[in-house]
């Protein structure tokens, strides 16, 4: 028995010992729960199934800073070609530079003359990245996303600068996505700074395809959907890759490519290098974005083409021969298809996110803040309406371009493969009733044979001629046929007796017109 003093007597000590009671005071005036991490059970580790499927640990501070050095997703190291444009109304200057070129040249101080800097780098290396996002005071969010080269497609406003993230899709041929010095697309002229492989075996500054963009870890699915894409026979494939850009508060415009910086560069340089164009007499960052937007929305459109040009192929195939291997040329277009429409669809929201942007807001009522111009506005609802060609979200767009939409490609093709299972279906009936026909036919002579034939002792049918078999095989033969074939003659017999009443009476109805339009004469 417990004492009040707390002691215990000697009776106590030799029962069992009374269990362990743990008082955690508290105070009356605390309404948090008391802490209990000295008490808290450990529990045994599990292994995560999802290992072989994640690239990022969870639970990793969000973002990424430019003084990061011991992240695993900064050891990207890249021979980067950089070009910077400074221009006003009455100059121009266009500066080449490398990766170290770029980190001394950003410690210069911007002349006073300039009024848009556009700095583009055609790469992606951790210590550019890192320059530059000192130099514009870059978000980490936003740096992260570009360091993630299969963000979605978005439009970020942050208090002094803006990020988009939108894909490149250009026509490269089959050789171009396996070679380390990439061609630029079709129709380029020059090879320019192309980035150099990674020797970490990253993917990054790698020309991917779009079954390896989006066909995830099965590169047992990726080979297989290559080899038996509906370009690969043209010798064709299409690329896909991210386009990072900032616009800063002070009108500097900071874009990324992975390797296509060459197929957008010249014809925007050419237009800034005239006084005369919109582009340059605009001296706005914000016409540097819609310019480089509408360059890449432009790319896309010999990509739609070359898939209605294998779809029309596809098409007159399909039409003078169906057959069911045809239908695995058009499921995988069908797949592209989709895939194309999904990747420019976003680039609507992103361009609509620019047009409908308005300076300043609740979070920035103290900052300067980003701003897009009326005029960029106008112009973007340019790159609005070539969208909405590619992709047929609205309704039909004018004669000319009515073959340049994605959404009438997929339901021809999904059309087409009904059809070529409607085709071989219906053939198939037709040699079924075929097979039928000659069935009902010989039905009767079979049973007559196998009767004659039979091993009778006394069988006086089979002692007259050949001609005692026709004059009972005759009248069979008519019964039979005019009993299974009856609903088909029958139902054939009325179809043309209705036809024959319907010619009759245009006929009449053409001479009726014909008496009345002459009496009136």
């Amino acid at each position: 028995m417990a004492r009040p003093n707390g002691h215990r007597s000697d009776d106590d000590l030799e029962g069992d010992p009374p269990p362990l009671r743990i008082v955690v005071p508290k105070s009356p005036l605390s309404t948090h729960r008391p802490s209990t991490s000295r008490f808290r059970l450990r529990r045994a580790g599990t292994v995560l199934a999802s290992a072989n499927y994640q690239d990022e640990a969870p639970g990793q501070e969000p973002g990424l800073g430019p003084d990061e050095e011991l992240d695993a997703r900064v050891n990207i190291h890249t021979t980067c070609g950089i070009t910077v444009v400074d221009f006003s109304e009455d100059e121009i200057l266009q500066t080449e530079l490398g990766n170290v070129e770029l980190i001394e040249f950003l410690k210069k101080a911007k002349e006073e003359w300039v009024n848009v800097r556009w700095i583009n780098c055609n790469g992606l290396s951790w210590d550019v990245i890192q320059a530059l996002a000192r130099y514009g005071n870059l978000h980490r969010l936003a740096i992260e996303d570009l360091m993630n080269t299969k963000t979605r497609t978005k439009c970020d406003w942050y208090s002094d600068q803006a990020f988009l993230v939108l894909p490149l899709l250009k026509l490269i041929h089959s050789e171009d996505s396996s070679d380390p010095y990439p061609l630029t697309s079709l129709g380029a002229e020059n090879r320019g700074n192309a980035p150099t492989t990674n020797p970490d075996g990253t993917t990054i500054g790698k020309i991917k395809t779009l079954q390896e963009y989006y066909g995830g870890p099965n590169k047992e699915r990726i080979e297989y959907m290559e080899k038996y894409s509906s370009l690969s026979s043209k010798g064709l494939r299409v690329s896909v890759e991210q386009v990072s850009m900032f616009l800063t508060e002070d009108g500097t415009v900071i874009s990324f490519f992975e390797n296509s910086a060459d197929d957008i560069e010249p014809p925007i340089f050419q237009r800034l290098e005239s006084r005369n164009t919109i582009l340059r007499s605009a001296c706005d960052g914000s016409m540097i974005l819609q310019a480089i937007i509408d360059a890449i929305i432009d790319l896309a459109f010999p990509v739609v083409q070359a898939y209605q040009d294998t779809i029309a192929e596809l098409e007159l195939n399909v039409l003078t021969d169906p057959s069911v291997e045809q239908s695995r040329e058009l499921y995988i277009l069908t797949s592209e298809l989709s895939l194309l429409k999904s990747t420019i669809s976003p680039v609507v929201g992103l361009v609509s996110s620019l047009k409908d942007h308005r300076k300043g807001g609740s979070f920035t009522k103290d900052l300067k803040g980003v701003e897009v111009s009326e005029l960029t506005k106008t112009y973007l609802g340019d790159v609005d309406d070539h969208l909405l060609l590619l992709i047929d979200r609205n309704p039909p767009p004018p004669p000319k371009y009515l073959h340049l939409n994605l959404e009438t490609m997929k339901r021809a093709a999904d059309n087409m493969i009904d059809l070529i299972f409607n085709t071989i279906g219906m053939t198939q009936n037709e040699s079924m009733k075929t097979l039928t026909l000659v069935t009902i036919l010989f039905l009767p002579m079979s049973f007559l044979t196998g009767y004659f034939g039979m091993n009778f002792e006394d069988f006086p049918g089979i002692r007259n001629s050949d001609r005692f078999f026709w004059k009972i095989g005759g009248p069979i033969l008519g019964i039979t046929i005019l009993f299974l074939l009856n609903g088909i003659v029958g139902k054939s017999v009325r179809q043309k007796w209705r036809k024959r009443g319907i010619r009759v009476a245009r006929e009449r109805r053409v001479k009726l017109m014909n008496g009345r339009g002459g009496g009136q004469g």
